[in-house]
């Protein structure tokens, strides 16, 4: 009995360590980015459920639901003696976050322990579908195949996967595109919005937190893990450079760290060196994009840098082809005909397929994890120091947001979304709101906060304005309607947190939050009365002077 017992023991050993992680292809029955392949979002959350149950190198946690109803999934993949222990690495991250918390000399401990930890997100634009499929190979070769790269990355860092931030999207452009396979439609974009309410700009709201995918990535990733890299993962036109990456254009963000500018360019041009070194041709840096908008670059304000690659598309799934003459002689800050410094092998045309995208991807994605593994104890040690840097923010001492204001609804939720971005603020007895500069974060309140002024920028000396990529200002009081006072002296007598606002008279039509409430009038049933001369609102028959 004893040697049949240790025979099914060895059998059962050797089933556990015969079990290997499903290939992409065997499990979706095409190799990742094949002409015409596009993945319903259920497959996605199956395969990296499937991925899970066989290594013990990926832990996948769904964060919650997309606006639609649809599992919103991370992926964290690092060796498993990291798996094991992540709440001692998010701990670090937590002190290494705040210097106020954390001495220099316990912070050089946290550096020794510590792991470089990095997000990478896909397929925010849902008609920039690569990445997901990207995403999908990318996750099995790491855990799956052996090579010093790949052990670095496991050993040295702890990696979080979006597989897509919209979830709905993915859907949404994969039944247009099923539908209009063979059809003159193949290859366009689906005539409905592919995110519910904000459609392309869904990248837009990493500072106004609108959207449930937002709220999920910024409270289950962002505020939790503190990346050090976030790498966001798009698609372009197809007719100029074949990717785009880091080093950005000006203008830059005056309050974002100069350190992760620096850093930024040097994982940047790492990529862009591991892809020409492979092969890949139409590589462009220091192009196209430039780095001021706070609301696409959220972790850029907290501590740590945002890499963006932008890959030229194919007709969605289905194989482009540029002409040499069609590309695109005058895109911004390069000609994608000639080399120059900033584009020394430009792609001479031909067909451009959704599997050279992925390939591109492939190698970008390993390449900024094996960059973050490599220099793993300066990335934590800066981080540490963009904190302290920003901690000591000095000009001005805050900013006072006085407790009467036209429009208190806007005023609340102003106080809110700068809350849920981790800004700390205070309040006195007369129920003014302060926030110090003195703090972690202060870099995203006074971005928010004060007016900007965006360079005069020229396409050559006294020459005509160079057109801006993006939004010039983004003054959350001016565009709120919020009365916001910077000020250069100490408020003394502050109690932290928010003074919760008072139930409102009536419906005053200045306050945001009567809007709301006559929507929901509405949304019920009910009737809606309003002031002819105040124009303000009720909700029951208040008498003369109003009309319905």
């Amino acid at each position: 009995m004893r040697h049949r017992a240790a025979g099914w023991l060895v059998l059962c050993c050797a089933a556990v360590a015969w079990a290997a992680p499903p290939s992409p292809e065997s499990y979706f029955g095409q190799r990742m980015g094949a002409d015409h392949l596009v993945l319903d979002w259920s497959q996605v959350v199956s395969y990296f459920r499937a991925l899970e149950r066989e290594s013990d190198r990926i832990k996948v946690e769904e964060l919650g639901r997309s606006t639609e109803g649809r599992p919103f999934i991370a992926a964290t993949i690092a060796s498993a003696e990291t798996l094991r222990k992540l709440d001692r690495y998010r701990e670090i991250q937590r002190r290494l976050a705040d210097p106020r918390i954390t001495s220099a000399a316990d912070a050089e401990g946290l550096i020794g322990e510590g792991k470089a930890v990095v997000l990478i997100t896909c397929s925010i634009h849902a008609t920039e579908l690569a990445s997901t499929q990207t995403a999908v190979e990318f996750a099995w070769r790491l855990i799956t195949e052996d090579k010093p790269r790949f052990r670095a990355i496991l050993r040295d860092t702890v990696f979080l996967l979006v597989p897509s931030l919209n979830p709905d999207g993915v859907d949404i452009v994969t039944r247009w595109y099923r539908r209009t396979l063979g059809t003159p439609f193949e290859g366009t974009g689906p005539p409905e919005l592919y995110q519910k309410y904000v459609g392309h700009d869904n990248n837009r709201d990493w500072y106004m937190f609108t959207q449930a995918e937002t709220r999920l990535t910024i409270a289950g990733l962002h505020n939790v893990w503190h990346p050090q890299i976030v790498y966001d993962v798009h698609q372009m036109g197809s007719n100029a450079a074949r990717i785009f990456v880091p080093p950005w254009m000006d203008p830059i963000e005056p309050n974002i760290d100069a350190i992760l500018m620096q850093e930024s360019t040097m994982i940047g041009t790492a990529m862009a060196a591991d892809l020409t070194a492979a092969g890949r041709q139409g590589v462009a840096i220091h192009a196209m994009y430039d780095f001021w908008a706070p609301s696409r670059h959220y972790q850029a304000f907290h501590g740590g840098m945002r890499i963006l690659t932008e890959s030229a598309s194919a007709k969605l799934a289905t194989p482009a082809t540029v002409q040499a003459e069609q590309l695109d002689r005058n895109a911004l800050g390069y000609n994608a005909r000639e080399r120059s410094w900033n584009f020394l092998e430009p792609w001479g045309g031909g067909t451009w397929r959704l599997r050279d995208i992925v390939d591109d991807q492939l190698i970008a994605m390993e390449s900024c994890l094996y960059q973050a593994a490599i220099h793993r104890e300066e990335l934590l040690r800066n981080f540490y120091r963009v904190g302290q840097r920003q901690a000591g923010r000095q000009s001005p001492w805050g900013f006072v947001i006085p407790a009467e204001q036209r429009d208190p609804g806007a005023t609340q939720k102003l106080l809110e979304t700068l809350a849920f971005g981790q800004v700390e603020i205070a309040h006195n007895a007369a129920g003014d709101h302060v926030i110090r500069m003195a703090q972690p974060y202060s870099g995203w309140a006074k971005a928010l906060l004060e007016r900007q002024h965006y360079p005069d920028l020229r396409l050559y000396p006294d020459g005509p304005p160079q057109r801006p990529y993006d939004v010039t200002a983004h003054t959350l009081p001016l565009l709120m309607g919020v009365r916001v006072e910077a000020t250069d002296s100490p408020v003394e007598g502050l109690t932290p947190g928010i003074v919760p606002r008072k139930a409102a008279t009536g419906l005053p039509a200045a306050d945001s939050d009567s809007w709301r409430a006559i929507n929901r009038a509405w949304a019920g049933g009910g009737r809606v009365w309003r002031n002819r001369a105040s124009g303000d609102f009720a909700v029951s028959d208040p008498g003369g002077g109003w009309t319905v």
